[in-house]
């Protein structure tokens, strides 16, 4: 599971562009569009990269060519910091307990 690290911040510039700064690196990072829905498919659970992905083939782009897209642009995200692993919340286990009665 991806999250968006506590010390990125963002600012929209309009015209589809985004910046990003990481703060812990003191890296800006200008995101277009493409690379900004990427980003957020990436942060969501579940299947949507899948489904970002799906949708830019139904508009007649080929599927690998996409799919390597997208993949080089989430390197390049975690290279920049702006994405970070996030392990799933720990399940809590119940614990059962015997009562032993004495007599």
């Amino acid at each position: 599971m991806l999250k968006r690290p506590d010390d990125v911040h963002t600012a929209s510039l309009g015209h589809g562009m985004t910046a990003v700064l990481n703060v812990r690196t003191g890296r800006w990072v200008w995101m277009d569009e493409d690379t900004r829905r990427i980003w957020q498919a990436a942060l969501e659970a579940g299947s949507a990269l899948q489904i970002l992905t799906d949708s830019v083939v139904a508009r007649g782009h080929d599927r690998q060519q996409v799919q390597t897209a997208v993949s080089s642009t989430l390197a390049a995200l975690h290279e920049h910091g702006l994405l970070a692993e996030h392990p799933p919340p720990r399940r809590r286990h119940r614990s059962l307990w015997r009562v032993i009665t004495c007599r």
